[in-house]
């Protein structure tokens, strides 16, 4: 039971988990513990000095008894440097000897688990050693589970950083090997991570199996996407090139035939009815060639043909400039015609702009009747010029106003005073308006008039 002349070992009938070290310079001192520890089922080495002890400290023991006073090196000084080499050890020091300076000492320099005096109790001992071993274990359970976790962290962070699934396993395997290596102890710490790294990986592979799926099916809507824009550019193309070719054909006969019907009004012939039909004649040529004209203004509207040119204006000019333009329409049914106008400017194209409010006034009056109004107020909003053209007309249905800006959308509803348009007007004034970034409200109720809100964001 002895080795190398001044070791010895010894151990219990139970399987060992820990191991005690103890030294003592009286080999009857070493055996007599070695003896009444057995029961408690660990290892048992020991030493008969300091110096010879210390070769022992590489097999980790768990708890390290140490007598006072020994030849060479005393035993606050062994335990002092056995704490420096196993910080995590509970040590004991076994004398009758020191006193509370030398126990001072090892307390603070060396973390002293008890003190024991001799001669000492049996059950004290036992009671004692077992103490040690268990506040040992709760440590370093507690450190293997501080390393784990600190180790999950990280092979989450790699799971994190692999991007696609086929390199998930060798991501895996390779932490897996790190993480739990052959013939490691299946600790209570050890069991729990290898569940929560088992649970991880499933984690991970469904979501990037998921982000997989997803990709898959965000590439075959956007081809389909892709498809049908290109679809709608190519019948959006054909129909503006058809407006183009017809507004372009219709211009040339019909300003001939404008010409050849005053030709006829110029006439010599006393005919009443020749001049009437002329009359009738000019004034369709007339609204053909608006409507050709509103037709060719959308189309270039939509392919940014016209070229907007913005510049500072006033809101007062603006208004007066609106006023005598609408002032001939606003006479001849008998509509009242009011303004509130802030001295304000803003930022836009004025020619157009003028362009896309009178048609928005022109409409206006065209559906008021005889003794109604149209107002215009002109003020400062949250964030911006804020522009009301209102009038006490007949309104419009829902429908009506989602369908407002639609070309394609035929309005065949004349006038109050039984007026006729293109249509087009809207449209154009829509397209104009939201090139310069201008925000379009529409409110009506059929019957209660209907009030345009235009959000000017843009100041001089």
């Amino acid at each position: 039971m002895y080795k190398n002349g001044a070791i010895w070992r010894g151990f219990g009938n139970i399987a060992p988990m820990q191991t005690v070290l103890i030294v003592d310079d009286e080999p009857s001192v070493v055996e007599a513990l070695t003896a009444q520890l057995l029961s408690l089922g660990v290892w048992i080495e020991g030493a008969y000095s300091g110096e010879e002890a210390l070769s022992l400290l590489s097999g980790c023991p768990a708890v390290i008894i140490a007598d006072y006073l020994m030849p060479g090196m005393r035993g606050d000084d062994f335990l002092i440097a056995a704490h420096r080499e196993l910080p995590q050890a509970r040590l004991i020091l076994l004398t009758g000897q020191a006193g509370a300076e030398n126990i001072g000492k090892v307390v603070n320099q060396a973390r002293l688990f008890r003190y024991i005096a001799k001669p000492w109790e049996v059950e004290d001992l036992r009671l004692t050693v077992q103490e040690a071993l268990r506040s040992y274990e709760i440590e370093m359970e507690r450190d293997e589970r501080v390393y784990l976790t600190q180790e999950l962290l990280k092979y989450m962070q790699a799971l994190l950083a692999c991007e696609k699934l086929s390199d998930l396993p060798s991501v895996t395997s390779e932490w897996q090997a790190k993480f739990f290596p052959s013939g490691a102890p299946q600790t209570p710490a050890r069991v729990e991570a290898q569940e929560l790294f088992t649970r991880t990986h499933a984690l991970r592979q469904a979501h990037l199996k998921l982000l997989d799926e997803l990709e898959k099916q965000i590439e075959a809507r956007t081809a389909h996407l892709a498809t049908t824009i290109q679809e709608l550019r190519a019948l959006t193309s054909q129909r503006e090139a058809w407006v183009k070719i017809v507004s372009h054909d219709l211009r040339s006969p019909l300003s001939g035939l404008k010409q050849l019907s005053a030709l006829l009004r110029q006439g010599t012939s006393s005919s009443p009815s020749l001049s009437r039909y002329a009359e009738v004649l000019e004034k369709t040529l007339t609204e053909l060639e608006k409507y050709v004209k509103n037709l060719l203004d959308l189309s270039r509207l939509s392919q940014k043909d016209i070229v907007l040119r913005p510049e500072a204006f006033s809101w007062e000019d603006m208004v007066r400039r609106l006023h005598a333009l609408i002032l001939p329409q606003l006479e001849a049914k008998g509509v009242q015609w009011s303004a509130d106008v802030a001295p304000l400017t803003s930022q836009g194209d004025p020619v157009y702009t003028a362009e896309a409010l009178f048609n928005i006034l022109s409409n206006a009056v065209k559906y008021t009747p005889t003794g109604g109004e149209v107002k215009m107020r002109v003020a400062l909003g949250e964030g911006g010029v804020v522009v009301e053209i209102s009038d006490t007309g007949i309104g419009m249905t829902p429908e009506e106003v989602k369908a407002l800006w639609d070309p394609t959308f035929r309005r065949s509803r004349p006038g109050t005073a039984g007026e006729k348009g293109t249509g087009l007007g809207l449209p154009i004034a829509h397209a104009i308006l939201t090139q310069q970034g201008v925000a379009i409200q529409v409110e009506s109720q059929p019957g209660r008039g209907t009030t345009f809100r235009l959000y000017w964001r843009s100041f001089a």
